[in-house]
Parts: structure tokens; sequence; C-alpha cells
């Protein structure tokens, strides 16, 4: 999704990633928390969880060698109404957030720092976003028929190629395996303030080797206005009310022991009132995302996936005082997967085909690329010793071949204990915007068909440790960007020199007897090649979540603190503390209600100078789930 934006919030966009080193506070606060132990997600510990994101297979979460965080559906429903799927993610260890209003407005996420362009989005499998901007489009995306979330922090080029720089977040649609029994249906429906109604109905199955879902959802609310006077070119005090329906269909089937079909499609529709001068502009938006796959054993020891996906990313503006416009993206892709199990490990080797198609009102040169692609890995463990390496070769129809690889390796110290160390070569080609946009803003923001793909290689080192109810993680990480494409006073130039990502993850996790308790502590000190920091990127971010099981009530509290950002023209963005607190009380095995208030304290603040966040906002949801 790509909105017209003034000069202040297009430069800040998602380009411009960030470094420095760890102060001794912060790593003295890092220390204290692997003292204490675990990960963010320890409520899973007593249930092994399986990802797929981190290795392109199914893995055990506690036997990757990356940084992984999984958002699961319960924690979802638990902090979901009213959020869209960034501010979710904002909640979690090594992600922040810039955006551009309320919900259904555009929004930028960064992991570990890196800017928005450098976060690959995929939606079961299938890569998503604007190839304009090159970045992911998660405003569109409807939060009530996810499943799951995972997301991988650190490069993952040599897994899925350009913009996997800072990390992959992969969304998981919802699914019929494992419902048990031919209908299974679910219902929910929620009102809050802002003038928030929302509702999902679902109905799932599996049965005789077929199983299928079937979901549904509508989000509408008046919102807030998404500018304040402090947006000169924009400001309008009105509301920008958003809308949205969406619907979701998977459906699979076992054609006998060892293969399986499976096809899955969501679309999504909204409308949002924008900011864009006088008069009534709003943004009209189309997200469509599917694939067909096959998967099955060929021989004993070999796995192989053959799947078709695309996606589909539109945008239309209209009645703005800058001119109607249209930015929308098609991408298909084609994937033949392959998994060998040997003596040193599994064994993936891969062949994909990308094909990337753009139709916007801007006078474009080029409209269309595709990029060929090789990739083989080797994940294994022995003994004490557990490895990942991975190597793939992208072969682009603008920019010719690159290589990427990623070298991992973990070294059980002792039962509880682990450290890995890891380091990978990642890549990003200019987007469609960077090479042949025209701005009207001035020729700082105009496209250089001359760009080159930026480089980067990260290393990063990493503790894991796990003891009954406890677990923790500390993690180090040095990410350097060569050729960072950035703004300068003629239009997108390579800028010389490294951009530098450095900072410390500590994850703290309990889970015992009713109560789950997760913490995370992130340090950043961002660099640019030019000694500049990046704006809208915090030096410190940590969040507190505590939850309590009494009975048939659930009870919990989540806190968020965001540290002070530079944003555009010198100015600050203030530092900031929002609180959450939520109950649920299920009064019958199928039936439940929960309360849940954002934003407490009522906190204003600022994620890019000029837009709004809301404020205290109060949101009841009745559920209904067959068991």
């Amino acid at each position: 999704m790509q909105h017209l934006l003034s000069p202040w919030a297009q430069a800040a966009g998602v380009r411009l990633p960030a470094f420095a080193p760890m102060a001794a506070t912060a790593l003295a606060a890092a220390a204290l928390f692997a003292s204490m132990g675990a990960s963010a997600q320890a409520q899973q510990h007593q249930h092994p969880t399986t990802v797929v994101t981190a290795t392109r297979s199914a893995s055990a979460l506690d036997d990757t060698l990356a940084d992984v965080t999984v958002v699961t559906r319960a924690q979802i429903e638990s902090v979901g109404p009213g959020r869209s799927v960034a501010e979710i993610l904002q909640r979690m260890a090594g992600v922040q957030l810039s955006s551009y209003g309320g919900r259904g407005h555009l929004q930028s996420v960064f992991l570990r720092g890196a800017g928005g362009s450098h976060v690959l989005l995929l939606v079961d499998g299938v890569r998503y976003g604007s190839a304009t901007a090159a970045a992911p489009v998660l405003a569109n995306l409807p939060l009530e028929l996810i499943e799951r979330i995972e997301v991988v922090k650190g490069p993952a080029s040599a897994l899925y190629g350009s913009e996997a720089v800072g990390g992959v977040i992969q969304v998981f649609t919802k699914r019929g395996q494992g419902a048990g029994k031919p209908f299974v249906g679910n219902a929910e429906v929620t009102l809050g303030d802002y003038g928030h109604k929302s509702g999902a109905v679902g109905l799932r199955g599996e049965h005789n080797g077929w199983d299928y879902q079937l979901g549904v959802s509508r989000v509408t609310e008046h919102g807030l206005s998404a500018t304040n006077p402090h947006d000169v070119w924009n400001y309008d005090p009105d509301r920008d009310a958003f809308d949205q329906s969406a619907a979701q269909l998977a459906v699979g089937y076992a054609l006998n022991a060892d293969w399986r079909v499976q096809a899955q499609w969501l679309q999504s529709k909204g409308t949002v009132l924008l900011d864009e001068g006088a008069g009534n502009p709003y943004a009209d938006m189309r997200t469509e995302v599917g694939r067909v796959q096959l998967q099955g054993q060929v021989l004993a020891h070999w796995r192989s996936t053959l799947s078709v996906g695309e996606s589909t990313d539109k945008q239309i503006n209209l009645q703005s005082a800058y001119g109607d416009s249209r930015y929308n993206t098609r991408q298909t892709e084609y994937k033949w997967d392959n998994t060998l199990t040997t003596p040193l490990g599994v064994l993936l080797a891969g062949l994909e085909r990308l094909e990337q198609k753009i139709d916007t009102s801007d006078a474009f040169a080029v409209r269309q690329r595709s990029i060929n692609a090789a990739l083989l890995g080797l994940n294994g463990s022995q003994g004490r010793h557990s490895w990942q390496v991975n190597l793939r070769r992208d072969d682009n129809s603008q920019f010719g071949d690159f290589t990427t690889y990623g070298l991992s390796y973990g070294l059980q110290l002792l039962p509880s204990l682990r450290a890995y160390a890891a380091h990978g070569k990642s890549m990003r080609a200019p987007s469609f915007n960077d090479l042949y946009y025209v701005s009207a803003w001035g020729p700082q923001y105009n496209g250089n068909p001359n760009l080159r793909p930026e480089q980067g290689k990260n290393n990063e080192v990493g503790l894991q440790w796990r003891h009954e109810a406890h677990s923790a993680k500390l993690v180090r990480f040095d990410n350097k960007i060569e050729q960072l494409i950035a703004a300068s006073s003629t239009g997108m130039t390579n800028v010389a020199g490294t951009t530098r990502l450095k900072g410390w993850t500590a994850e703290y996790g309990f889970a015992h007897q009713g109560w789950a308790l997760a913490a995370a502590y992130d340090y950043l000190h961002a660099k640019q090649a030019n000694g500049q920091t990046p704006v809208r990127r915090a030096k410190h971010q940590a969040n507190l979540r505590v939850d309590k099981q009494l009975g048939a009530w659930t009870l919990g509290a989540s806190v968020l603190h965001v540290g002070s950002r530079p944003d555009i023209g010198n100015i600050t963005l203030a530092a900031y503390t929002s609180a959450d607190v939520h109950a649920q009380y299920q009064f019958t095995p199928e039936w439940s209600l929960q309360a849940r208030i954002a934003n407490v304290g009522n906190t204003r603040y600022e994620t890019a100078y000029g837009f709004n966040q809301l404020g205290r906002a109060g949101y009841l949801t009745l559920k209904w789930a067959m068991r």
C-alpha cells in the first residue's frame, strides 16, 4: 500500500537502518534478564512449537539457530481487538513501529532497527507487499482470520532472497487440519470506542481425508483524525474512518498416506479516509493472496513440495488534493522445495521463480521483472553441536546474479543452556519507486535507474536458557549494510560507506500454575553511513506482559515503553509508555466474554511527527467456539 504523503513522511519512509555501541547500563540490564531466564513465549514451552520460517521446513522452535518469535492465536485474541497486525507485532522483542494514523493507514515495521523496505512479508508462504515501495503492506491484513505469526529477526536472504535484510514476517491464516470432526464453528463480535464494530464467523472440519476452513470478517470504525497541527501540509481535524471486509478459504485432501494437495485463498477489501488536503480523500485497498500446493514423500528420505502462489496489492487514492493515483502490484511465485534426510541433517534443495508486475498511474519506464533462484541448505545436529548452512543464487532480470548465504552454529553448554553464533549475507534490489518515481515534492525524491542493490552482512551471537518454568534469551547483533539506497539532493542514490544496526535483545519468560509472564528489552544504537541516526527508531524499547488463570477467569495486563526517537527536521519524538488490561470469563465451554482497555492512561504520543495514535479505548468481545 502506498499513500500520498508529505515530503517529510516520504523522506522518513522505510529506507533508513541503524547502529552504535552498546552502553554499559544496557549490557547490565541484558545480563540481568539472562540470569533470570527465558523467551517471551514461555507459555509455549510446555507444548513444543513447530516453526517453518527459520529453515523453510518444519523445525522445532527450540532447535532453530535464529531469533524467532511466535505469536499464537490466543495471544492475538487477548490483545487484538481494535489493533492492526503491525501493532500486535510491536509488542514483541526486536520490533518497532511507525504509523501514519489509526487503523488502515500506512505503517512501517522495523526489525532490529532495519527499515521497512528491509523486511519481507509472507502470507501462507507467498511473498506479499508493494513492489513499487518494496515494503510489507500490513494495514489491510484481516487480523480476525489469522491463526499465527512467525517473526524471524536477522537476515534471511539466503532462504528468501531480496528484502529479507532485517528479517521475515510470515502470517498464517486458519486451517481445517486438526479439527477432529466434520463441522466446527466459531464466531465473535466486538464493540468498542472510536465507533469500533467488528465480527468474524468461521467453519472448519475434516472428514475422509478432506479438511477445510471458511472464514469471513468485517471491521468498521470512525477512528480519529490521522493528522494533527504538526502536519502543516495535510492537517484536517475530521475523523478518518476505516472499514474492511475479508474472506478466507482453505481446502486440503490427503491423496494417500504420503501425498497431500491443498489450496488457500485470502481476500480483503478496505477503505480508509485520508488527510491529504481539502475534501474527502480516501484510499480504496484490495489484498488477495492464493496458493495451490502438492506435497508428499517421493522416497523414504525425500519429501517434495510443488506450489504456485500469487498475491496482489492494490490501492487507488481518490479525491486527493494531489490528484487521483493508483499503485498495484502482482507477484507470482513458482516453487519446488525438496527436503532429504541425511546423516548430516535435513538437506534443503529448491528452485523458484518470482514474477513482479506493477500497474501505476506514475510514468515508470519499466513495469515488470523476474527473478529465478536456486537454493541449498543443511540443518542438523550431533550430540552437543548443531548447525545450519544456507546458500542461494538469484538471477534478477534487471540486476543480474547475486549470491547470499547464512552460516549458524550452536553448542549445548549445559543441559539447560545453549549458545549460538550466526553470520549471513543479505541483499535488497531497488524497488520500482527507487528506480523510476518522479516526485512532485522535489528532485531529492526522484528515482534513479542507475541504482545498484544493497548488500548486507550480519553477525550475531545468542544464549538460550531454559529450566522448568523459566526460559531466557540474550542476543547480540551487528548488521552492516553497504550501498544503502537513500534520498539525496539530486534523487535516490547508493550511499557510500557502511550503515550499521547494532544492539542487544534480552527476553525472559515464566509459565507455572496459571501464571504466564513475558518480558523483553531492546537496545539499538543506529548509525547511517553519513553519520546520521535513522528516524523513528528508539534506542530503548521494553515490554512486559502478565496473565493469570483463575478458574473460569483469565486476567492480564501489558506495558510497552518506547524511548525517544528522532524524526525528520531535527525533531525528537517523545518517549512514551502505554498500558493495556484485559479480562475474559469462560461462562460455558463454548461461550466467553472478553473486555479490554487499551492505553489505560490515555497516553498521547506520535510514532511519526504530525500523525495521531489512539488514546484510551475500551472493547467488549463475545466469543463462541464449538468444542
